[in-house]
């Protein structure tokens, strides 16, 4: 079907509504004053805030404090702002769609819808005072999409890295996937959701471990050891994984 012609997907179908809800002159915003930490003393539109979130020298702190409000606005309020958490993460979104979706055979809109719903049963679930919202968020958006390639490839008979049931036998280092390994891991009850974050904020994001221990209110020490344990129980469960199958 020419691309003109084809239906709309869901990442597509929100950020077309994201940019109607930032639209001026009624743009939806968060007033800076109540976020905090340094944020313009204004209301600050929503589009963007997206920007500001997408920086690299925005702190953590700013992060934390922008996804709480709107996690919690999303729970009690519903749309706008569901709508609004979901513009706000799409640039993560298509990243987590992009990285999965290489050589897709099924529907592509059904796919992103998977991410979609994952991102919405984190939003209306997590306790919007908890840490690393964001990654709690984009964590289970890349889930769903892990599990809904894994399928798809089942159904085509596709040998695949994504495929549950063949996972374990393959290492971050080695599928070239290290975010389906930690999303695993999560299943197995190696991780806890909280310790694959943190591997994977400080080794796949890059963000730095001094930066994340001190938003945990933690040294830098002790930050690296708790992160240390995880991944010494990680890769000893990929070892063990490795050598059963």
């Amino acid at each position: 079907m020419p691309d003109h012609q084809r239906s709309l997907t869901s990442l597509e179908i929100i950020e077309r509504r994201f940019n109607e809800l930032t639209a001026q002159p009624t743009a939806l915003s968060l007033d800076g004053r109540v976020i905090g930490f340094g944020l313009p003393d204004r209301p600050i539109p929503l589009d963007e805030l997206r920007i500001t979130l997408l920086k690299r020298q925005t702190s953590n702190h700013v992060k934390n404090a922008v996804w709480s409000e709107v996690v919690r606005r999303a729970q009690e309020q519903g749309d706008p702002w569901t709508t609004a958490a979901l513009g706000l993460m799409m640039p993560g979104l298509k990243k987590v769609a992009g990285s999965i979706a290489r050589n897709f055979r099924g529907d592509i809109a059904d796919f992103d819808a998977e991410i979609v719903e994952g991102f919405l049963q984190a939003l209306n679930s997590l306790d919007p005072d908890k840490p690393m919202l964001y990654s709690s968020l984009r964590f289970m958006a890349h889930r769903y999409g892990l599990e809904a390639r894994g399928k798809e490839d089942r159904i085509n008979g596709t040998r695949s890295t994504y495929d549950e049931s063949t996972f374990v036998r393959y290492r971050a280092r080695t599928t070239g996937h290290p975010d389906l390994v930690l999303a695993q891991a999560v299943k197995d009850d190696t991780l806890t959701e909280d310790e694959a974050s943190l591997i994977g904020r400080v080794r796949l994001d890059g963000e730095g471990a001094a930066s994340v221990a001190h938003e945990r209110g933690v040294s830098s020490y002790q930050f690296r050891q708790q992160l240390s344990r995880a991944e010494r129980r990680l890769t000893e469960s990929l070892t063990h994984h490795s050598a059963a199958a």
